[in-house]
């Protein structure tokens, strides 16, 4: 037998299990994923008297294990984006026997935070910072109302307040009415321990709620008495034991019993196979790659999949998360160019950053996995193309070419859904066009010519990304694919040529020109000809900030750019000509664009499918090969 169930535990033990750091993570685990909401209902079944699902663990006896693989501490305080990887422990021979958790490091993590530590997430309505702040991430405790029940117009079946609070909601709650008595739930195990009932409740729990005025409350009293007794006295934690020290058959056994249910991505799981495969530090090398293209200049937010799945392409490998993809040999391939790997993926992301491309335009960033893997297999005069395509001095009609293929891309979206045989017929262009000059663009239109991910555009396709609004994703990227001459080193803006103010309805009642002709009224009030890509188009700091709400002949006086520039030579600018500006001036985009993509002469009316299209499988029928 595998396992045995052994004796339960109360949370009390459980904590202190962690905190003496018998209880540690394995590798293979994942981040901690849960959200405040789920912590709470955990705590709500636990007052409860629900059972919370037994727990697993792996003895970990042998000095091989202790040696060879990687173990982490449980997170302790949780900050989303800046602390959300565990901390490493190095163990070894001398290191005493502990238990690595196989299953439940969710419900423990939680329990701890609840408990002991702290969890932060942004605040609304402001920007994620660069770096950790507190002002903007404040670190908040797990309270318990002890003052009445949970009444809930919503669905909830919790029956306890539990709440998540900042400390400047906490102080702020002291002010306020007596409707509520938040309990902070840390001080539970700053409580005496005591035995039997009576004097749990003579020395604990009577004396505390003298002292917060709550002794008149019955509530207060059975709720804080519960609380006491599920944190300190009943066993709440059962577990199963693993003693088997042979990794392979406690692999088996947690992908056996984490893979059954939608809460662990199966590609959760693979990446932290291959982490228990890293000789090193890898979640810490994945972190600090994914923190600089995140809190540089980039500003793209990647995550660990991501990374993963960069890697499997750069070193030629299946690029499917399958579990045969990430064992030893592949890990240690990927390994011995992980210098090369990480400077390729930074230049990569700086590249599509100076495309014009920034974090809420990038659709889908399984598009820059081939530009990357061009770069790293692309050489120049002896050199690999990354080293030296951010030169400006360099290299610009192979940046134009990759540009626009990019552009085309994500505005067709050919990478949505399942993208892993993509990806791998891409490479596969790639690796037959090496000898060109300049980046394939015409072979891989050719390759997918007529298939789902046919890169060619029709007349109605067009006619719709013409109608794009600002702020949909796809508007950057169709901007910068219409205006390519733009400075990469500058930052640009999406602004309104006619200004926006203009088209208010207190504004066009103004207009003696609109008010007896109520076609054309109703034309100036369409949002989707003030508000679409006619009408908008990018300016630098300096040209965003002189525009503002000015008239636009009266901003192109002062402007360094020109009607040309516009592409609305040869119309009135006046607000009353907006009608033949908008039709004149798309026209004229509509016209470039044609220049800069792939028109089919005829496309068919039901694209042909990719012959080697990836087939979704059941996700719990997993390959174990």
């Amino acid at each position: 037998m595998p396992y045995e169930l052994e004796k339960s535990i109360s949370a009390k033990k459980a904590i202190d299990a962690i905190n003496s750091r018998i209880f540690l993570l394995p590798a293979i685990q994942r981040k901690f994923v849960w959200s405040t909401h789920q912590i709470c209902d955990l705590f709500d079944s636990i007052m409860c008297g629900y059972h919370i699902s037994t727990f697993m663990m792996w003895e970990i006896t042998s000095d091989c294990n202790k040696n060879n693989y990687r173990f982490y501490e449980l997170l302790k305080n949780y900050c989303q984006r800046f602390n959300e990887d565990n901390p490493y422990i190095k163990t070894g021979a001398n290191y005493p026997d502990f238990k690595a958790i196989i299953d439940g490091q969710q419900r423990l993590t939680s329990l701890y935070i609840g408990l002991c530590g702290t969890y932060a997430y942004k605040q609304p309505r402001v920007w994620w910072p660069s770096t950790m702040d507190e002002n903007i991430l404040p670190p908040r405790r797990l309270y318990l109302d002890l003052a009445q029940p949970l009444f809930s117009d919503d669905d909830s079946l919790n029956q306890y307040n539990f709440r998540f609070l900042t400390e400047t909601q906490y102080q702020d709650s002291l002010a306020e009415s007596k409707e509520h008595y938040w309990f902070c739930c840390h001080k539970i195990l700053e409580f005496e321990q005591v035995d039997g009932a009576s004097n749990v409740w003579n020395k604990v729990i009577k004396p505390y709620l003298e002292r917060s005025g709550l002794s008149d409350n019955e509530f207060a009293e059975q709720t804080l008495c519960r609380l006491y007794d599920v944190v300190r006295t009943e066993k709440i934690i059962h577990y199963f034991n693993i003693t088997d020290q042979n990794i392979d058959q406690v692999l088996d056994i947690f992908i056996r019993t984490n893979s059954g249910g939608t809460k662990l991505e199966f590609s959760d799981l693979l990446t932290s196979i291959a982490v228990a495969n890293w000789k090193g530090d890898f979640r810490q090398e994945i972190e600090n790659l994914t923190k600089y293209i995140q809190q540089s200049d980039m500003g793209f937010y990647i995550e660990r999949n991501w990374v993963l799945k960069s890697c499997l392409m750069l070193t030629d490998a299946d690029v499917r998360f399958k579990v045969k993809n990430f064992n030893a040999e592949q890990v240690k391939k990927i390994q011995s160019e992980w210098q090369k790997i990480k400077d390729c993926i930074k230049e990569t992301f700086l590249l599509v950053r100076r495309l014009g491309i920034n974090q809420q335009s990038l659709i889908s960033k399984n598009a820059v996995i081939p530009v990357c893997y061009y770069l790293y297999k692309k050489t120049k005069n002896g050199r690999p193309l990354y080293h030296d395509i951010n030169n400006l001095a360099m290299y610009s009609e192979q940046r134009l070419e990759i540009g626009r293929w990019f552009y085309m891309a994500l505005l067709k979206g050919v990478f949505g859904g399942q993208a892993d045989t993509t990806l791998t017929s891409m490479r596969d262009v790639l690796k037959e066009n090496f000898q060109k000059t300049e980046f394939p663009l015409e072979e891989i239109i050719e390759r997918y010519k007529t298939t789902n991910k046919d890169l060619r555009f029709d007349d109605d396709y067009i006619e719709n990304l013409l109608d794009n609004p600002h702020g949909e994703c796809r508007c950057r990227a169709l901007l910068h694919l219409l205006i390519p001459q733009i400075n990469p080193n500058e930052i640009f803006h999406i602004d309104h040529l006619h200004p926006k103010s203009a088209f208010e309805k207190k504004s066009l009642e103004k207009h003696g020109f609109l008010k007896d002709d109520e076609a054309l009224h109703e034309f100036f009030s369409d949002a989707k000809h003030w508000n679409s890509i006619a009408n908008l188009h990018l300016l630098n700091d300096s040209q965003n900030l002189s525009k503002t709400d000015k008239t636009l002949s009266n901003w192109l006086n002062d402007s360094n750019l020109t009607a040309k520039d516009l592409l609305v030579e040869g119309i009135g600018l006046e607000f009353e000509a907006f009608k033949q500006f908008y039709k004149h001036r798309r026209s004229n985009l509509k016209e470039r664009l044609i220049s800069r993509i792939f028109m089919p002469s005829e496309l068919p009316t039901t694209p042909i499918e990719d012959s080697d299209e990836e087939v979704v499988e059941d996700e719990n029928a997993l390959n174990f090969r």
